[in-house]
């Protein structure tokens, strides 16, 4: 049985490079309104939806047509395990493009607007630049859209990924272990 896993596992590998494991995330938030949405592509071929909310200190995910409700907080173990596994996957994938566009308006006054998006686009590109002294290999592009007829406040952020089998599965091995470390500290105090 075990010799068969590492087959796969192996025959997985493998294929990676002839044919890519292309992970593409888009993230959608509307920050006036709180909501927004994610979306995950693999192979360019498999999609996943979410769509979230924040409204009085929750979260609502939609997925399928279901909602789910997760309170915010720092002990929340469910968003504490996402972080972890965003944490393991940072350093074990090979960014190729991080696309970050946002548009800003403010309809009462232009200047207002035309500063914002200035600061905006300034902010945006020391971030990336931190992200870019890590990832060297990543193509960055931002891109601030004045929007002077309306209010809004979007943000846009796409990231196509490459990855390994091998790294996702240790990923999600440690973070797992961790979740279920946390889990029993948790009982134990509670």
């Amino acid at each position: 049985m075990w010799r068969l896993i590492f087959s796969f596992l192996t025959f997985l590998n493998i294929m990676q490079f002839i044919y890519p494991f292309l992970i593409k995330f888009e993230i959608k938030c509307n920050i006036l309104k709180l909501k927004g949405g994610i979306s995950i592509k693999f192979f360019n071929k498999i999609k996943f939806e979410f769509k979230f909310r924040v409204k009085n200190g929750y979260v609502y995910i939609y997925f399928n047509n279901k909602e789910r409700k997760e309170k915010l907080s720092n002990k929340n173990i469910n968003i504490l395990y996402i972080v972890n596994l965003v944490k393991q996957l940072y350093f074990r994938q090979q960014w190729l493009d991080f696309i970050v566009t946002s548009n800003f308006g403010f309809v009462l006054d232009s200047c207002v607007t035309a500063t914002t998006c200035g600061v905006i686009d300034v902010v945006s590109n020391s971030i990336l630049g931190k992200f870019k002294n890590n990832k060297k290999s990543a193509h960055i592009f931002v891109k601030v859209d004045p929007k002077y007829n309306e209010d809004i406040f979007n943000i846009k952020i796409e990231n196509t990924t490459r990855i390994s089998i091998f790294d996702i599965i240790y990923a999600f091995i440690i973070t797992t272990i961790k979740f279920i470390y946390l889990r029993k500290i948790q009982k134990i105090k509670g």
